[in-house]
């Protein structure tokens, strides 16, 4: 695989997330461990969910990876090689993700109840229009948060990343 600069920003953000996975699995370790209470709920809310509807969920999860592997590589492609600010580049970079994360779930959720129910053109609008307004601001706080918080790392990596990318 040639290095370019899109190929440099999935490299820097899937490991960014996997790190972040790797966080969240230690976390969620440590606090089952420490109360019964929480393990229940997890196995009830998480695990028997995903055994229950694998493929539901695996489908969401390739999805998902699919945004990310795509606005990484303009990122990486901005940052790299059109000099923008590496920062609110990849900021703005994790919103996009996040409102690409907001149309999977929401479709997800509504393409299952369209096959089950048929299409009625009022309730799909309304479903769209109860997730935009509903759950676009949560997304939308998340992201945020989450890109603030990992746009430091990732713009800091990327401005070492460009001072090489850019001698070669």
């Amino acid at each position: 695989m040639k290095l370019n600069s899109k190929n440099i920003g999935r490299i820097l953000i899937f490991k960014y997330l996997g790190i972040t996975v790797l966080i969240l699995l230690v976390l969620i370790i440590i606090f089952t461990s420490l109360s019964i209470e929480l393990k229940k709920y997890i196995n009830q809310n998480l695990v028997n969910s995903y055994l229950k509807e694998s493929t539901y969920f695996n489908i969401q999860i390739v999805l998902n990876l699919i945004i990310v592997f795509f606005i990484s590589g303009d990122i990486g492609k901005s940052i790299l090689e059109k000099n923008k600010d590496s920062f609110w580049t990849t900021f703005f970079g994790f919103l996009k993700m996040w409102v690409g994360f907001l149309m999977i779930t929401m479709f997800a959720e509504m393409i299952p109840r369209i096959i089950e129910y048929g299409i009625d053109f009022e309730s799909v609008g309304l479903g769209v229009l109860i997730w935009i307004v509903m759950g676009g601001p949560i997304f939308l706080i998340i992201g945020s948060i989450q890109g603030g918080i990992t746009s430091w790392f990732v713009g800091k990596e990327m401005e070492y990343k460009k001072t090489h990318y850019n001698n070669v």
